[in-house]
């Protein structure tokens, strides 16, 4: 039985995982709104590819392009949550994609069982449940 290209559940998988790229996509900002947003007056996209690069923003490759989640900012700002969330995802070997679905999906981890980007504003109950799906081992 062929596991690759060809295998049908393989096809699916590709299939869902294109749909999902494109779904975070349509949410997301290039290098240089980035950087025009952080700073206005002096745009750096060289910063901002620093800083994703350093773990600071969640940047995920799109058709070769990075792209930045909006939901990652709040205002001209980077939310609190998003350096620790990137720290933990690093340690587990969680992949910034992973992530980034992790982020805009519902997850039984919350008692309304919406998804974790909706509880950006309260870091600690999103980084408890980041804990818990990137350490846990199944």
């Amino acid at each position: 039985m062929s596991v690759g290209p060809g295998n049908e559940a393989y096809e699916r998988s590709v299939a869902a995982q294109r749909r999902w790229q494109a779904e975070v996509a349509k949410g997301t900002l290039s290098i240089q709104e980035v950087a025009a947003l952080l700073d206005p007056g002096q745009p750096d996209p060289a910063r901002v590819a620093q800083l994703a690069e350093a773990g600071e923003l969640l940047g995920v490759l799109h058709e070769g392009v990075l792209k930045f989640p909006k939901y990652q900012f709040s205002g001209a700002d980077i939310r609190e949550a998003i350096p620790q969330l990137m720290a933990l995802a690093k340690r587990g070997g969680i992949p910034p994609w992973d992530v980034a679905y992790w982020m805009i999906s519902p997850s039984s981890l919350f008692a309304a069982q919406d998804r974790p980007m909706d509880h950006l504003d309260d870091p600690d109950e999103l980084l408890t449940a980041a804990r818990y799906e990137f350490e846990t081992i199944w």
